[in-house]
């Protein structure tokens, strides 16, 4: 009588192995799929908020294709299943890697050195999150930038005034301390811009904004929208400032929705009256992936351009040693084709939980007055 042998058990070892290849595999399909949910549902708040993070489903993706193949090295059950799911995991991956690099490179413009005795005009938007502007930190920053212009966003300004006269300092600082001369603060004391070159013209607009279930004393829906002309001495510069509100609730996705359409009818007007050496900045709480924040750049002609090539986090969470983890590329710029790019690079940690961004421009000098 013949007796069937049992089967072998396998080891603790093997069984580990193929724990992480099953996980690694399906956890590479669950971030791929939430990463691919921008590209295919971004009128979704949920799915265009998955922009913010991409670059953690890729980093997640990998590793999981990493552990999939992993667990290749030990026999499975279901073999053909496995090979299956993994097979599915990669092409998740690749898809989302591919269309994430694509988005990347679209609407970007090279980095460019102006011609010979040309000087650029260097331009520092930061985010304060209320951090006070006579902090010496952050005058320290600016003294070593020397920046002709400065944006500045959440600057609470009226609470700025009171933090000046406590300290028996001049308001604004105007002219000092690495703030350029002319100074130009919004209706609503959201936003600041400081600039070396004089104010032609101001205007600005307040867009009213849902009020969430639940919103705190502090949460204001209301957000300002500023468009300056500066005069160079080269050609005047349309300086766009933006800061709409942050998506963290649908509510508060579609203010930001209706902000970045109000960032359209400005920029219209703009190109109808001149259509050279535009630039909006700001932080845009939109990721470059976000479909909107692309779909601003491509109807409008506008080119960006990133820190060595590609966004990096500029508003971390919790502590700034953990921004390539927790954190997301949110500041960002924009200029209408005839600009041109010299570089970009971002500030250090200076106590705000936004890095500065720094732009170098050149301009044409064919616009007129």
């Amino acid at each position: 009588m013949l007796f069937r042998t049992k089967p072998k058990p396998r080891s603790l070892f093997a069984s580990l192995l193929s724990l992480i290849g099953w996980c690694g595999s399906f956890g590479a399909i669950g971030v791929s799929a939430m990463g691919l949910s921008t590209f295919f549902a971004p009128d979704f708040w949920l799915a265009d908020n998955m922009s913010f993070f991409l670059r953690q489903f890729l980093a997640a993706g990998i590793a999981g294709c990493l552990g999939g193949a992993l667990g290749f090295v030990v026999h499975h059950r279901l073999q053909l299943i496995y090979r299956l799911i993994w097979a599915i995991a990669v092409i998740a991956f690749l898809t989302l890697a591919g269309l994430t690099g694509a988005r990347t490179l679209a609407n970007t413009k090279p980095l460019g050195p102006l011609a010979a005795g040309d000087k650029p005009i260097k331009i520092v938007s930061i985010n304060l999150e209320h951090l006070f502007l006579g902090d010496k930190v952050l005058q320290a920053f600016l003294e070593q930038e020397k920046p002709d212009i400065v944006v500045l966003q959440e600057v609470l300004w009226w609470l700025q005034e009171r933090r000046w006269e406590r300290f028996g300092l001049e308001v604004g600082s105007a002219g000092k301390n690495g703030f350029p001369e002319y100074l130009k603060v919004g209706d609503l004391g959201g936003l600041a811009v400081y600039s070396r070159f004089p104010i032609l013209k101001s205007e600005e607009q307040v867009i009213r904004g849902e009020l969430p279930a639940g919103a705190n004393v502090y949460y204001d829906a209301d957000r300002e929208l500023m468009s300056l002309t500066l005069d160079t001495g080269k050609a005047p510069l349309h300086l766009v400032v933006i800061h709409p509100d942050s998506p963290r609730t649908e509510s508060r996705w579609l203010n930001k929705r209706s902000y970045f359409d109000e960032v359209d009818t400005v920029l219209d007007t703009l190109k109808a009256e001149n259509g050279d050496n535009i630039l909006a900045i700001g932080d845009w709480n939109s990721a470059p992936w976000s479909a909107r924040f692309q779909e601003t750049l491509e109807r409008n002609g506008l080119k960006t351009a990133y820190p060595d090539g590609w966004p990096q986090t500029t508003r971390f969470f919790f502590d700034f040693r953990l921004h390539w983890i927790l954190g997301a590329p949110v500041d960002q710029f924009a200029v209408s084709k005839d600009m041109q790019v010299v570089d970009v690079s971002l500030g250090p940690d200076i106590g705000s939980d936004h890095l500065p961004l720094i732009v170098e421009l050149g301009q044409t000098t064919s616009a007129e007055n």
